[in-house]
């Protein structure tokens, strides 16, 4: 029974996040922390999530905005290289609070404009997703800031998020792969999870149509700051 309910799960999560942009990593990774072992939780995760961005760049894939996807591909390589090695003996308890207070810095914080921005930015950002996704699993939530800043519309910031959480997501499985994770006993969970997903992000795509730009803005803000204020939350009551 937890296969199906864990797909009625994913499905939900990838429709929310075609929809908005984000918060549906984070509701998946939750649900899966009840019914899976702890050390299955990222790995397995990360496959949905794959799964879950891949078609959701598909269905709209003329909005993605290459020129930032490219140096975040850079970062993520280089930083899965560094995660790789920490992972295994750092700490990870206090990563969720200045995580959550960036995102809240970065969500509204007061639009400069560009000249003032650092060169290198998405670089930095696939560096640091690289190695924050291998302790805390869904961290798309930290790219969302960075494209709302660049002016993108609803579905450039959605789409181009995609694009960036494949490739974290990819980089990620290779590198539990690398790791030693066996993925082979949880196959029919997997398989099942990407159907849902897939289905999902086709129902989404459809319904982010009837979500006007201001509207999107608005909601997008409140997602990422509630998402923002459950990571701190949950550290520190933890």
């Amino acid at each position: 029974m937890e296969i199906f309910w864990l797909m009625g799960a994913s499905f939900c999560s990838s429709a929310i996040t075609a929809i908005l942009g984000a918060g549906g990593g984070l509701l998946l990774i939750s649900l899966m922390a009840v019914a899976l072992p702890v050390a299955a939780i990222v790995p397995v995760h990360g496959v949905a999530q794959l799964a879950s961005n891949i078609s959701r760049g598909l269905f709209a894939l003329s909005h993605i905005q290459w020129t930032l996807v490219r140096p975040f591909l850079a970062g993520c390589a280089l930083g899965t290289v560094a995660g790789s090695h920490l992972l295994v003996r750092f700490p990870t308890d206090f990563l969720p609070v200045p995580l959550g207070l960036f995102i809240l810095i970065m969500t509204w914080l007061p639009q400069v404009k560009r000249r003032f921005w650092l060169p290198g930015r998405f670089f930095s950002l696939g560096l640091a997703q690289a190695v924050l996704t291998l302790f805390v699993g869904a961290t798309g939530p930290l790219n969302m800031p960075f494209l709302l800043r660049e002016g993108l519309s609803r579905d450039q910031i959605v789409v181009t998020g995609s694009a960036l959480m494949t490739i974290v997501h990819l980089v990620k499985i290779v590198a539990f792969g690398l790791l030693g994770f066996a993925f082979s006993p949880y196959w029919p969970l997997i398989v099942g999870l990407v159907i849902a997903v897939t289905l999902g992000s086709y129902a989404g795509t459809r319904l982010r149509t009837h979500v006007s730009e201001a509207l999107f803005a608005r909601i997008y803000k409140l997602v990422i700051t509630l998402l923002a204020g459950r990571m701190i939350i949950k550290a520190l009551l933890a």
